[in-house]
């Protein structure tokens, strides 16, 4: 959960209110809210329905504009099992999302990255074509093109349902691409939901960090068991040793916007320490962008099974101009990285804890803190709202 601490670039934590403090409010409402049954975080069937429901739904992160630059350029992702891909046409030079299985007989038209569970993998193909049979696909809508040795002419009225599968993608920030499955023509804007956050994320200069390195993290837990963990800085004296010498998890604060975000603050122990403007979000159902001024990291929550997840990592730095800061920079990127598994590891130590025990059937849901617990009672109210129209009891 705590990773968003940890990436600081320096060897004391940075931490400044300016940003943070305006977007967060501490509410002095005392409900009591009721967690989510125990068998939507075990049971095959609830996973099915999480990936038609959820990630089918709504919109989910897919990459980084900064690696589609270059006329053929594209990304090959898995989301919840779902393998799709971002494509920069050689012929109109613009971005454009299909699923990444041919109508023919379900080869990829991209390589995915199969021997990493269909993490994000970023490569360049002229043409989209598939890789099983050759078969050819407009690059502008995915339209059929061409069908080599099949020795059948199909009609105008055949083609249509063997086009590649279109899907709905917009971009934050003029960086972070998101993508919708919803096969609905019309779904809300998620540049109109995200409008305010998508300001303040550009008040950091975006267009100036360089990827550092990527981690890959599997955890034997289910994905729901990981976010909860990341909404909430409650168990940080307990599990965070390190962490809870830096900041004051009594204070800490997460502040829910438009049922669709929430943004965390903790102050720091040492009110003198050298401050650094940041901004810690997650967004709904799978993401966590921590930015700072100098680096930012992105923690991608990937569901690969009903009781397995896998944790992609991807950090950047600022690069300095200055020619003898580089090997220091460097130097404090490495240290920060390795900050972050040790926090990672702690995470991973006690989410597969509590899903072994959510698995042994004994658990019955207990209440959440309205204080310290806020975050995660709006990530399981929209699980409520995803799962409202299936059969599922969720209360």
């Amino acid at each position: 959960m705590m990773n968003r601490m940890i990436f600081i670039f320096s060897k004391t934590f940075h931490l400044q209110k300016s940003l943070v403090r305006k977007l967060t409010t501490i509410k002095s409402s005392k409900d009591l809210f009721r967690p989510l049954p125990t068998y939507l975080y075990h049971d095959s069937s609830v996973y099915q329905l999480e990936r038609e429901s959820i990630f089918a739904k709504n919109w989910i992160y897919a990459g980084r504009l900064d690696r589609l630059q270059k006329l053929g350029d594209y990304l090959s992702i898995t989301i919840a099992g779902y393998p799709i891909f971002i494509y920069r046409s050689p012929l109109t030079n613009k971005l454009i999302a299909f699923h990444n299985v041919c109508s023919h007989r379900a080869g990829p038209i991209v390589p995915i990255n199969t021997n990493n569970h269909g993490v994000a993998l970023y490569g360049n193909q002229s043409l989209l074509k598939c890789q099983y049979h050759a078969w050819l696909f407009d690059s502008r809508d995915g339209s059929l093109k061409a069908t080599p040795n099949f020795d059948y002419k199909f009609q105008s009225d055949e083609k249509k349902c063997l086009n590649l599968k279109q899907i709905h993608m917009e971009i934050i920030a003029e960086q972070f691409i998101f993508v919708n499955l919803n096969q609905t023509k019309d779904i809300p804007s998620f540049n109109i939901i995200l409008q305010d956050l998508s300001n303040d994320m550009m008040s950091f200069p975006l267009d100036k960090y360089r990827h550092f390195e990527s981690q890959y993290h599997l955890i034997e837990c289910n994905w729901k068991t990981y976010v909860e963990n990341y909404q909430e800085g409650y168990h940080i004296h307990s599990i965070h040793p390190e962490l809870d010498r830096a900041v004051q998890p009594k204070e800490y604060v997460v502040t829910n916007k438009k049922n669709t975000y929430s943004i965390h603050y903790a102050p720091p122990r040492n009110e003198q320490s050298d401050q650094e403007k940041f901004l810690w979000v997650y967004i709904y159902p799978n993401l966590a962008i921590n930015l700072y001024e100098k680096a930012y990291s992105i923690e991608h929550i990937l569901p690969i099974g009903k009781n397995r997840t896998l944790l992609s990592y991807d950090f950047f730095i600022r690069p300095t101009e200055n020619e003898s800061q580089k090997d220091k920079q460097i130097a404090d990127a490495k240290q920060a990285i390795a900050r972050t598994l040790e926090i990672t590891n702690e995470d991973k130590m006690i989410c597969e804890q509590v899903q072994y025990n959510l698995n042994a059937g004994v658990y019955k849901p207990g209440y959440l803190s309205s204080r310290m617990e806020n975050g995660v009672a709006l990530f399981q109210n929209r699980i409520r709202d995803d799962l409202k129209h299936t059969k599922l009891q969720l209360e």
